[in-house]
């Protein structure tokens, strides 16, 4: 897994979403906040696609859960792929630390 560089102080970047330009700071680094507004508008112009005539506030929200419900059947789906295996990871890591310390008891 590549990790994503984070600076002691955060920068700060302008992004534009729906035509929108906010200023925000982020210790993530530049590529990092390029996905973020993506991801962000991309999603805003679907549900503002879906919904036509709501207000910027309406579709804004439904941007939000959109994205709440898709961060969330990640985590599920990742602690469902990845959650036998660690507990078995932990599982052999205890017994061979207990076989090592039984001698030494």
């Amino acid at each position: 897994m590549t990790e994503r560089p984070v600076s002691a102080e955060p920068n700060w970047y302008d992004i534009t979403i729906a035509g929108k330009k906010f200023t925000i700071a982020s210790r993530h680094g530049e590529a990092h906040i390029r996905a973020v507004e993506k991801m962000i508008a991309d999603t805003y112009e679907e549900v503002g696609a879906r919904i036509q005539g709501q207000t910027a506030v309406h579709i804004a929200l439904l941007t939000a859960l959109n994205l709440a419900d898709e961060l969330i059947n990640t985590q599920h789906a990742l602690r469902d792929q990845y959650g036998e295996r660690i507990e078995d990871m932990l599982t052999r890591l205890g017994s061979a630390l207990d076989s090592v310390a039984a001698p030494l008891q």
